[in-house]
């Protein structure tokens, strides 16, 4: 796929990121004929406002919040067009929206809006992408027994909104893949980029230990059991194949032993959110 970029502010991009001038910026310069000076000024001026209107440059270090939602926006269109479809029932989203939210309220939260989404895909699996999106395929809702088990995978997910890790992995594909950050990334290729790690590139071991950590403090502070984190992610090794879920994340058996490290077995003491027949009225438009 080809994204427009400004050719001498760029360096190539390996693999599928393949750069070129668009063809109305080109046109445009060529069909210019400067009669005098003052016109010439005017032309000048012209074709800085065009490229201001094609291209859109940030730098990946200093993104700022409102930029990081314009672009979650951006990726957000490229998951519900390319990869998945929304799960179309107002029950079942508007219930994972409150229970995300919730869990929103009781962290140390961003001044960012939080979009939380059911996907339609027997998957087992949830992930985020930058500007506070979060997703939940309909097949994680039909494996998870209760509403803490559900409550841990998204605290999960927020942990990683919430301590940026989507934009320091961007940051680190954009060096990578040796564009200057310096002098800014294109809008479009970074939502490209954006993309592509949220399905096509192994995550990274800290960011996941972390977003465990972070997810578990979230968990509990909304008044759920952190025992949900871990008694779900045994499930999941126990479940027949093996779920996207712990494929893209690091061996379930070191998650377990770590998150098992960092409670108290008082804390696991709460029962909210355990009630497997409530859960299953909340979602019982799955089954």
């Amino acid at each position: 796929m080809v994204w427009p970029v400004k050719n001498r502010l760029m360096g190539g991009l390996a693999g599928a990121l393949m750069l070129s001038l668009p063809s109305t910026a080109t046109a445009a310069t060529v069909a210019v004929q400067p009669q005098a000076v003052q016109g010439a000024a005017q032309i000048r001026l012209g074709l800085g406002e065009l490229f201001e209107n094609v291209f859109r440059y940030i730098q990946v270090s200093t993104i700022s919040d409102q930029e990081e939602v314009e672009l979650g926006r951006q990726i957000n269109q490229m998951v519900l067009s390319q990869q998945y479809q929304l799960y179309n029932n107002r029950q079942v989203q508007q219930y994972v929206d409150r229970l995300g939210q919730r869990l929103v309220a009781a962290s140390d939260s961003r001044d960012i809006p939080f979009t939380f989404q059911v996907v339609s895909s027997n998957e087992v699996n949830a992930f985020a992408t930058p500007g506070g999106f979060v997703y939940v395929t309909t097949g994680l809702l039909q494996e998870a027994d209760n509403e803490a088990q559900l409550a841990s995978v998204l605290a999960h997910e927020i942990a990683h909104i919430n301590e940026r890790h989507s934009i320091q992995a961007l940051r680190r594909a954009v060096l990578a893949q040796g564009i200057a950050e310096t002098a800014g990334v294109d809008m479009n290729t970074l939502a490209q980029v954006g993309y592509q790690l949220a399905f096509e590139l192994p995550r990274s071991r800290d960011y996941e230990y972390a977003a465990d950590a972070s997810g578990l403090q979230i968990l509990q502070a909304a008044g759920y059991s952190p025992q949900a984190f871990v008694n779900f992610l045994e499930q999941l090794m126990d479940s027949s194949g093996q779920p996207e879920l712990l494929r893209t994340h690091p061996t379930s058996a070191n998650r377990i032993r770590e998150l098992r490290s960092q409670y108290s077995t008082n804390a696991s003491a709460t029962r909210q959110g355990t009630n497997t027949n409530v859960y299953e009225e909340a979602i019982a438009p799955l089954n």
